[in-house]
Parts: structure tokens; C-alpha cells; sequence
């Protein structure tokens, strides 16, 4: 399982909205195939360990090897046919008598229904090893399924004294070099960032992802992933914002006024009530099922405030700005220490002297 799993992250940058996962057959104690999910629509990592096992040894004698064998994958295998047929339909043709799953898939369409169909067929299955470890891999498919919503980041770089731009709003740049390589990565696994209408207006900034294929690790014939721009607010100078549709990205607005829609560009129009929980609904549907919030104070006090969020990363430099720069928080402080939102640290690393902290909502 432990393989699977070690596999399955191969697919961290190419398979949203589908989940990571990875697959090992072992038959007489030997692995005899493997694979993972390489790529949304492709093959999943059931089927990719089967062909695997063909192409190791030749179809005649994976046919009989298969027999018998034993697999292990993170997440429960498919029983339902969408880009692909289901892997129950797969594993039960290749006479495969046992298979151990991580955890079962949240999605309501599947959730157990796999595992049913595999024992109905006689299969023996094994559901919860490494369990905590399979349902950390897939946060952001766990979320999708259970909150109905994007898994949300929240991402801010910062001085040593909690600020994010000094007074002339200037923050150009507060995080070193090795920190904003790290934030591609961050923008490299995620579908879209999201940032306010100011900080389009007055950074002009290109919100792409800025890593070649090598440095991703991703397969030679893999898609290079770029995130879709999600802004907070009208564009109606676009002149000012020309960089947002460099190489003909896709953008969406969302506002509780009307927008301008024209190519590539879709504008989202909400009442005021529940604003930011229909967005993350509607993105969703078109599956952005994760986003990078990179705004400013007020974007990330919003979701902070709406208890919108999963992840919370704070780059930290170590410089002072003083105490007339801006804060990167400003809310309402609790009654008492006890009523304060408190966050797990999941962890820390430095970049050239910068510290990253993560912590989980």
C-alpha cells in the first residue's frame, strides 16, 4: 500500500478533478504490475497495472499470472463508467482474488458500490490500510465530495511582523526567489488562483504557473498544467489588466454587480447574501476543484472570516515594515482567548532564510 501510494503522487500535477491514485499487483509474494492515474480522462491506475503486468512479462503468461494475484490501490476501485469503464469490470475479467483498498471513494455515486460489486463477484476484499495516509493523499478529492466546494488554500507572504505591503501598498518583493519558485508548485498542483480586482489593477500580474516539465517531474506527453484566473471583482479597464489574458488563459470575474463576458473571459453575477459559497459551488461545476487564494488583505480576510478555507501558507521573510504597513490579517478580535480559531501546524520548511508554515483549518 505504501508503494500505491508512492505512485500515486506521480499524478499531483495532471489528474484533478480526479483523485491520485496507484495500483500493485503481487502474486507469490512478487509484484507482477504496476501504474498510476497519470492524466484526467486516461487510464486509471487498476487498468495501468494490468497492462503493466502484459507488457513485463507478455499477454499469455499475465493472463495466468493475474489469476489468483492480490492488488492494492489508495482508493476504492470504480464501479461506475465515465471517461473510463469501470476497474471492477477489470480486476473481476483478470480472475484477481483479492484486493486491498485504502479507503472507500467519497463520491455518493461509488462509496462502497465497488467494493460490493467485487464481493458479489467472489473477489476478497481488504478495506482500510493505511487509512489515515490514503485519505491525507486526496484532501482536495475528499473535500470536493464532502463539502461540495473547491479545496481552498490560502497562501500570504509576509514580513517578520505580520506584514504583507508597506503603506504605499508596495510588496515587491517581500518572499526571496527559492519561496516564489515554491508558490509554482503550489500554483502547479491547484486549478485555479484566485485573487482580488485591486490586485489585478495594480500589479498587472500573469498568475500562470512558470515550471517546465522537468523541474514538475511530469511525463514527456503530460500537459503542462496552468491554473484558471479566478478575480474578485469587475475588469472593466482591461488595458490595466492585460497581462491576466497572456496565451489566452481562461479568466472568470465574479461580482454582485454585472461584468464584462467576451473570449476566454466569463463574468459570474451573485446577490450580495453568501457571495463567496455559491462562487466556490459554481467552480466546482466546472471543475476547479482547487484553489490557490493569492489576494491581498481584504480577499484573504473574506475567506478567513466565511470559514472558507483548508490550508493556510505563510511564507515568512525575515525583514521588519514597521507598523504603519499593512497587516496580512485584520478581524474582529474574540471575546476570549478560547473562542480564538485555532489551526494545525502541518509544516514548516525555510527557503534561503524565508519560512514556510502550513497549517490545516
Amino acid at each position: 500500500m505504501a508503494r500505491a501510494i508512492e505512485l500515486a503522487q506521480k499524478g499531483q500535477f495532471t489528474t484533478q478533478p480526479n483523485p491520485m491514485v496507484g495500483c500493485v499487483i503481487v502474486k507469490n509474494n512478487q509484484i507482477i504490475g504496476e501504474g498510476w492515474h497519470q492524466v484526467f480522462g486516461g487510464d486509471h491506475a487498476e487498468i495501468k497495472a494490468i497492462k503493466n503486468c502484459k507488457k513485463i512479462f507478455g499477454t499469455k503468461k499475465a493472463l495466468q499470472l493475474l489469476k489468483g494475484s492480490t492488488l492494492y490501490v489508495n482508493l476504492e476501485p470504480c464501479s461506475i463508467t465515465n471517461n473510463t469503464p469501470p476497474c471492477t469490470d477489470a480486476v473481476s475479467h483478470h480472475g484477481i482474488k483479492k484486493v486491498v483498498c485504502g479507503t472507500l471513494d467519497p463520491n455518493p455515486k461509488i462509496n462502497g458500490a465497488g467494493i460490493k460489486l467485487l464481493k458479489n463477484a467472489g473477489i476478497q476484499t481488504v478495506v482500510g490500510v493505511l487509512k489515515q495516509e490514503c485519505e491525507a493523499l486526496n484532501r482536495i478529492f475528499f473535500i470536493n465530495h464532502r463539502q461540495a466546494r473547491p479545496y481552498i488554500i490560502l497562501k500570504s507572504a509576509q514580513s517578520l511582523d505580520g506584514k504583507i505591503a508597506l503603506k504605499n501598498g508596495a510588496s515587491s518583493w517581500i518572499s526571496n526567489s527559492a519561496s516564489r519558485q515554491d508558490t509554482h508548485l503550489m500554483r502547479a498542483r491547484v486549478k485555479g488562483i484566485l485573487v482580488g480586482k485591486n490586485t489585478v489593477l495594480s500589479d498587472n500580474p500573469a498568475l500562470t504557473m512558470r515550471l517546465d516539465r522537468k523541474q514538475l517531474k511530469l511525463l514527456k506527453n503530460a500537459p503542462l498544467p496552468q491554473p484558471i484566473k479566478i478575480i474578485l471583482g469587475n475588469l472593466t479597464h482591461l488595458k490595466s489588466a492585460k497581462n491576466i489574458f497572456s496565451n489566452n488563459a481562461k479568466v472568470i470575474t465574479a461580482s454582485c454587480s454585472k461584468g464584462l463576458s467576451k473570449r476566454n473571459l466569463e463574468h459570474i453575477q451573485y446577490q450580495p447574501k453568501n457571495f463567496l459559497q455559491n462562487l466556490m459551488k459554481d467552480l466546482l461545476e466546472r471543475n476547479v476543484t482547487s484553489i490557490l487564494v493569492e489576494g491581498g488583505q481584504k480577499t484573504l480576510n473574506a475567506f478567513i472570516r466565511n470559514n472558507l478555507f483548508d490550508e493556510l501558507v505563510l511564507y515568512t521573510a525575515p525583514i521588519i515594515l514597521g507598523n504603519k504597513s499593512l497587516s496580512a490579517l485584520n478581524l474582529e478580535s474574540p471575546l476570549g482567548i478560547k473562542e480564538a480559531s485555532k489551526l494545525k501546524l502541518q509544516a514548516v520548511e525555510t527557503f534561503n532564510g524565508d519560512i514556510k508554515a502550513t497549517y490545516y483549518a
